[in-house]
């Protein structure tokens, strides 16, 4: 109890800080790119969709790569000393770029920030959910440490965004620091099966990798997550502009908009709590078409809202679905597939297909902000993920849980085929 007691809160504390560098970094970047730097909103997309393709070439390697190291920290160590340097990269490179040449800048950019965010964090997600089942603990009770840590975190740099957004970053790169030390101190049994009770589970071969391809369950859980989850991503991109649009001036817009991202990710924190006793009750499929539903009701009615209330209401939604997407993807996962390839399919088969769909929405979706206007692209948008939603609701499975024995086991990927 000792043992599991200290991985819980020593990788609680890891998405804690991990979490609180993301919150300062992502949630603003639209509005840093437009007020800061002074991109337009099509500009703003071709960042975003190179921050995409930039994580579509990091996510299968990331998703292979860290089921062949179990729970070697090896990657985690990566992104760690990335991460450290995010001040300076913003500061100094990524903003002189983007102004000086938007191609050139998208492209640095992207791949720096799609590593240690849009590829990193589904590395990161599925190795802790690894640790997780090893030592017996709720993945999503550690990852709700991940909603705190983004709380505080614009609760802390919420406000300097319109003061002195360059200390957002020279503040996330000091709690890098603090994320290696936590890595350094950390340990994990890198000896034991990522089946806890599986211990002579055989080592994955290339053919039991590439054979989830051949899984007509995989296919449609790309569906689901290209579908919806794609479609709400490319949403969210600029709603903090959109947003901003309800307010006297963009200023009062920022500082509310700053104020209900804290409440929303508090909020959020306190649903990942209860997420896995909900799914658990529910069941994967249920907690899937669930969010689906709440994120075609917040695009749609993004594109029918009249007011700074209704705006709010819709942006307080996201806390929502949000915790319980995260944590019934990998009940999902762990249900349907072989548990030696829960990082390969989480990273290809979820994080991998939504930064795909955002390539090529991205710049579009932002030429429609630029042209049709918000409102009319968020209906739209809308209607294409209520109807995957509905479509998804025949395509997934409802299957609860492998039970695999051991001789089940190393046999389960080619039967799953």
């Amino acid at each position: 109890m000792g043992k599991l007691s200290k991985n819980f809160w020593i990788f609680g504390t890891f998405f804690f800080l991990y979490f609180f560098i993301w919150a300062a970094c992502l949630p603003f970047l639209s509005l840093w790119l437009t007020d800061v730097v002074g991109l337009s909103s099509t500009k703003t997309g071709i960042v975003f969709s190179a921050m995409s393709i930039a994580a579509i070439c990091y996510q299968p390697f990331f998703g292979i790569v860290s089921d062949k190291l179990g729970l070697k920290r090896n990657l985690l160590w990566v992104f760690v000393i990335l991460l450290i340097f995010i001040a300076p990269f913003y500061n100094y490179i990524f903003a002189p770029l983007l102004q000086t040449n938007i191609i050139i800048g998208s492209l640095i950019g992207g791949a720096y920030l799609g590593a240690v965010f849009n590829g990193g964090v589904g590395a990161i997600e599925a190795y802790i959910e690894k640790v997780s089942r090893v030592n017996s603990f709720e993945y999503g009770q550690v990852r709700m440490f991940g909603c705190i840590g983004a709380a505080t975190s614009t609760f802390v740099t919420g406000q300097l965004f319109t003061s002195n957004p360059t200390l957002i970053f020279w503040i996330s790169s000091i709690v890098a620091v603090l994320l290696a030390v936590l890595l350094f101190f950390s340990k994990t049994d890198t000896k034991h099966s990522i089946l806890n009770e599986e211990k002579n589970a055989e080592p994955l071969t290339t053919a039991q990798t590439l054979s989830i391809f051949k899984n007509k369950k995989f296919w449609f859980l790309m569906l689901y997550v290209l579908g919806v989850g794609c479609i709400y991503d490319v949403y969210d991109q600029q709603f903090a502009v959109f947003f901003t649009h309800f307010f006297e001036s963009p200023e009062k817009g920022t500082e509310v908009f700053g104020n209900l991202y804290t409440l929303q990710i508090f909020m959020e924190a306190v649903i990942m709590l209860l997420a896995p006793f909900i799914i658990n009750k529910i069941g994967a499929k249920n907690a899937l078409l669930y969010a689906g539903f709440i994120m075609s009701i917040r695009i749609i009615g993004s594109g029918l809202a009249d007011g700074p209330i209704i705006i709010s209401i819709l942006k307080l939604l996201h806390a929502l679905e949000v915790p319980i997407l995260l944590v019934a993807v990998f009940k999902y996962i762990s249900a349907n597939f072989d548990l030696r390839l829960s990082a390969t399919i989480y990273l290809i088969g979820f994080q991998f297909s939504k930064q795909v769909g955002s390539i090529f929405l991205s710049a579009i979706v932002g030429n429609m902000y630029d042209t049709v206007g918000f409102k009319s692209a968020y209906l739209l948008l809308g209607m294409i993920a209520l109807t995957f939603t509905i479509i998804s609701i025949f395509t997934l499975s409802s299957k609860k849980s492998l039970n695999m024995n051991k001789r089940d086991l190393n046999s389960h990927t080619q039967k799953s085929a």
